[in-house]
């Protein structure tokens, strides 16, 4: 069996290609007209998580999006809870936990 290796050189430059490529690609990914692009669901938690760029986010975009995210699982209310830590040091991320309004009597 033949064993294939990379160039010194190649194999020296991938660390360094995808270190600037990576963040390149992430902050790619919140270049959408309001500023933030949704992450992840969990639907076991009900809650959506969402990457942002602090400097560019339309936040009242983003709470909509929650509420109708919410809103499609069967819930009332989006609720922020506080900023998850993010890997990437100029975007930040943002949890929302659905639940049912507290209906007044």
């Amino acid at each position: 069996m033949k064993k294939y290796t990379l160039p010194p050189l190649l194999s020296m430059s991938l660390p360094v290609l995808f270190s600037v490529l990576l963040p390149a690609v992430l902050v790619g990914c919140v270049s959408t007209p309001d500023g933030f692009v949704r992450l992840d669901e969990h639907e076991a938690n009900q809650a959506v998580i969402y990457r942002y760029d602090p400097e560019k986010v339309n936040k009242a975009a983003m709470d909509a999006d929650a509420l109708s995210y919410c809103k499609e699982n069967g819930f009332d209310i989006a609720t922020q809870i506080p900023p998850l830590a993010s890997s990437v040091p100029t975007l930040k991320r943002m949890a929302y936990t659905c639940s049912y309004a507290v209906k007044k009597r």
